[in-house]
């Protein structure tokens, strides 16, 4: 008799590493984690400003940025898929530092779900720390719906 496959969910779990580095912090565990920011109907000419709260029990590390946009939350098909006129800038609060030396539109840094925007280096936020967001519209005449999300994972340093 051959044995049962797993059910999903049953299977042993991911081998992890027993502790990794990431920028001269050593790290036990990492679990896969996405934060998200929206910003509905944002006028055109409109700056709208938002955070991310990292959450206390790990630090995050960002690995890929997606976006999702609509127009007045019009429905859309691949074809019709809407590319916003919103540049964004990011601000790390545990660091004090601006991500971009200027803002930067959507479209540059961040892809869709299919093809994410991979980092060239992962970033570290660390646990308790903000992430600011302020959002631009430069379109003369459109009202977007902005969907960012922040991908990567949690990772929960060494005692």
């Amino acid at each position: 008799m051959r044995p049962r496959a797993p059910h999903l969910g049953q299977g042993p779990a991911a081998p992890q590493p027993s502790s990794f580095d990431i920028g001269g912090r050593d790290y036990v565990a990492r679990d896969f984690y996405v934060y998200e920011e929206d910003f509905a109907l944002l006028a055109a000419g409109a700056t709208a400003n938002g955070s991310i709260e990292v959450q206390a029990d790990s630090d995050f590390i960002l690995q890929k940025l997606n976006y999702f946009a609509d127009v007045e939350a019009a429905a859309q098909e691949d074809a019709t898929r809407v590319i916003p006129l919103v540049t964004l800038q990011l601000i790390d609060t545990g660091s004090g530092r601006n991500l971009f030396e200027s803002p930067v539109a959507i479209p540059s840094l961040f892809g869709t779900g299919e093809l994410p925007f991979v980092l060239p280096i992962p970033r570290v936020f660390f646990a308790r720390s903000t992430i600011a967001l302020q959002v631009t519209n430069f379109s003369a005449g459109t009202t977007y719906g902005l969907r960012l999300s922040f991908i990567g994972y949690k990772a929960y340093p060494r005692n």
